[in-house]
């Protein structure tokens, strides 16, 4: 990442409401975002945009949250993943996401938690990420 510029954040939300607010409150904090709600146009969007943090709801309509991470894996750049949970994430979903290489896992309804959760990957993922070979 640029000393100049923040973090460019994709935000991954089956919530209307909840992808809206995360995205203006992102901008607020001057970070560039980008938000959907389908994990499919998400994969798409990370392969051809350059994203430092993934800033992902647990449940996806159309992808299982494992699988989606699974994928991201899979991508030549991969960015910090952040997931948001609507309920306590149970320790085995917690050890699931540790595998999945998520950075951290946050209460969906807590933003300050979510916007300092992003802000601290932005500031340990530059936008050389690590590359998969």
């Amino acid at each position: 990442m640029r000393n100049d510029s923040k973090a460019h954040v994709l935000i991954v939300d089956n919530d209307d409401r909840t992808l809206w607010k995360y995205q203006e409150m992102l901008e607020n904090a001057g970070f560039r975002t980008c938000a959907t709600w389908s994990g499919h146009e998400a994969l798409g969007l990370l392969r051809s945009g350059a994203f430092d943090v993934l800033l992902v709801d647990d449940y996806l309509p159309d992808l299982h949250s494992h699988d989606f991470l699974e994928r991201v894996n899979r991508l030549s750049t991969q960015p910090a993943v952040v997931v948001m949970h609507s309920y306590p994430a149970k320790p085995a979903d917690l050890q699931c996401y540790a595998s999945l290489g998520v950075s951290e896992v946050i209460d969906k309804a807590d933003a300050a938690r979510v916007c300092r959760a992003v802000s601290a990957c932005g500031v340990e993922q530059p936008l050389a990420r690590k590359h998969v070979n």
